[in-house]
């Protein structure tokens, strides 16, 4: 079984596209996920150590049911435009993190922070 360190779920194809192939300098495994029945999907079958999800795929409460029902993975919100209000509420949804969706470097650093917190939490 492959296991994929991160599934990438953005709501425009092109943005995951350029986001995967950015984070495969980073990190080996990576797949990309076109809603959350995919998301669903790759963990189930694959596994995976982060999700870097788009808000514009997922609501707050969604966020929260899939922080509830895949407690061992850590998920990294992105937006275009994210702001301080988005940031809280993300938080408070189980996320570790949310980045503006062309942020590199930033995404690369909550997903590797992602994956050591919940590392050091098993």
């Amino acid at each position: 079984m492959i296991h994929h360190d991160v599934i990438v779920a953005q709501s425009d194809c092109v943005v995951a596209e350029h986001l995967a192939a950015q984070l495969h300098s980073y990190f080996r495994n990576i797949s990309v996920a076109r809603d959350l029945d995919e998301v669903r999907h790759i963990i189930y079958r694959h596994g995976a150590e982060v999700v870097i999800l788009d808000l514009d795929l997922a609501d707050y409460g969604e966020l929260r049911s899939l922080t509830r029902e895949f407690h061992s993975i850590g998920f990294v919100c992105t937006h275009r435009v994210p702001d301080e209000e988005m940031w809280k509420e993300t938080l408070s949804a189980g996320a570790i993190d949310c980045c503006a969706n062309d942020d590199i470097h930033e995404i690369v650093r909550a997903s590797r922070r992602a994956g050591h917190t919940l590392r050091a939490a098993a």
